[in-house]
């Protein structure tokens, strides 16, 4: 712990204000500070939407940043600070604080961010006893824990005595992203209502899925490819399986710009929507946003049994669900190929349910209930030379080697700048 830097349970103590100054003080809204280590979808989805939606409507005002150069003026600013996944030695010295500071701390989670398996591509992050402890830490400190899959919130509160309050992501639009910074809309690529000749199968999502899209589906898709040749086409964007060369399928990298990726997901204009996940307690802990993903662009969709994805989807009616077994899938691909009419019911009730159901209309109610101790939390009044961070490329660079120890620092150093590390 650095000079000058909060402590756990230590509390700011500002000046009284003047009686004079106290008067006549119109009533102003709350302001809410969201901080992530980048601009990722979690944060994007997960919290930028849904306080940017709430700011507009005027029930808040919102700032939002990055975890690794806070400023200290929003600190002064902001009334409550919003960590999405908190983790890292930065975050954990923002939640000190903005406690210090009389400012309540939440934490948002959509993943079980203590358990990440040893193969995801976050894990060399994650894994480190350091980040764990960070987890470990924030969540029990926090004032609010968000999250937004109720058996994530069950976990976490066995693990930690926490209660957690959830917090559901809103649909993607396909064709607007809301800014809070700005408060613009921007217009990207909508999908086409026409089809092309041939059945375009294909999987939206990040790298990580590779390995288990060749373990379910390879030997699947390969035979649609041989037995169905001409009829069909695939697209992988995102992760790029085996399967990819094997078929000679098209494949998009994953961008870690959101809107982008939203334009390249509309223009690939998808029939189905292949989602499959593993069974194990982390990939049942994860939020639905496949459903949500697909069923904003109107694709017909194919779901794993115990995905979270199945808490929320009514096979036969906004998509199918199976178990993982090869054959459950081929019966599901095949159906979805010799059915049009189903091909097109599916996706258009799945969009219907999307844009109804998790609009941000229809949601904000349920986003007032669970941020309500946040925007019902006004901080005392601090002066941007009251906080005490520490901050800059050397202190980020100091809590990275400490996360990854010297030996994974200095492959990750010349990762970054041989170009091999890439988002995804």
């Amino acid at each position: 712990m650095g000079l000058g830097e909060a402590r756990p349970g230590e509390r700011f103590a500002p000046a009284e204000p003047k009686p004079e100054a106290m008067t006549n003080v119109p009533a102003r809204a709350p302001r809410l500070l969201a901080l992530a280590e980048a601009e990722i979808p979690s944060a994007v989805l997960g919290v930028h939407a849904v306080a940017g939606f709430l700011a507009a409507m005027g029930h808040c005002e919102l700032r939002i940043g990055t975890s690794v150069a806070a400023r200290a003026a929003d600190l002064a600013w902001c009334d409550s600070l919003i960590l999405v996944r908190g983790a890292a030695p930065a975050e954990v010295r923002l939640l000190r604080e903005a406690q210090r500071l009389g400012r309540r701390v939440a934490t948002y989670l959509d993943d079980d961010l203590e358990c990440v398996p040893a193969d995801a591509r976050s894990a060399y992050f994650f894994r480190s006893e350091v980040v764990r402890r960070g987890v470990a830490e924030i969540v029990r400190a926090a004032d609010e824990v968000l999250v937004c899959n109720p058996l994530l919130g069950d976990e976490l509160a066995r693990r930690h005595g926490t209660s957690p309050v959830g917090l559901l992501q809103p649909a993607p639009s396909p064709r607007l992203d809301f800014r809070p910074e700005s408060g613009a809309a921007r217009v990207t690529t909508a999908r086409h209502p026409a089809h092309p000749r041939r059945v375009r199968i294909g999987f939206l999502g990040s790298v990580d899925h590779a390995a288990f899209l060749d373990e379910l589906l390879g030997d699947v898709l390969r035979q649609l490819a041989r037995e169905r040749a001409g009829v069909i086409d695939f697209v992988f964007c995102g992760a790029k399986p085996e399967l990819v060369a094997a078929l000679g399928a098209a494949w998009h990298p994953f961008d870690p710009d959101f809107v982008r990726w939203r334009a390249t997901a509309a223009a690939l204009e998808l029939d189905i929507g292949l989602a499959p996940l593993p069974e194990s307690p982390f990939h049942r802990f994860k939020y639905w946003n496949k459903f949500l993903e697909y069923g904003s662009l109107g694709i017909a969709g194919i779901y794993s049994a115990g995905s979270p994805n199945a808490q929320i989807v009514r096979d036969g009616e906004t998509g199918l669900v199976r178990p993982n077994e090869p054959d459950a899938w081929r019966e599901a691909v095949g159906m979805l190929l010799d059915d049009a009419s189903l091909r097109q019911r599916l996706g258009a009730t799945a969009r219907a349910e999307v844009e109804g159901r998790f609009a941000p209309a229809a949601l904000e109610p349920a986003w007032l209930a669970a941020l309500a101790p946040l925007l019902a939390h006004r901080a005392p009044p601090v002066e941007a030379g009251d906080v005490r961070l520490a901050t800059g490329r050397m202190r980020h660079l100091r809590d990275r080697l400490a996360v990854y120890g010297p030996l994974r620092f200095a492959e990750r150093v010349v990762g970054r700048l041989s170009g091999r590390l890439r988002p995804g």
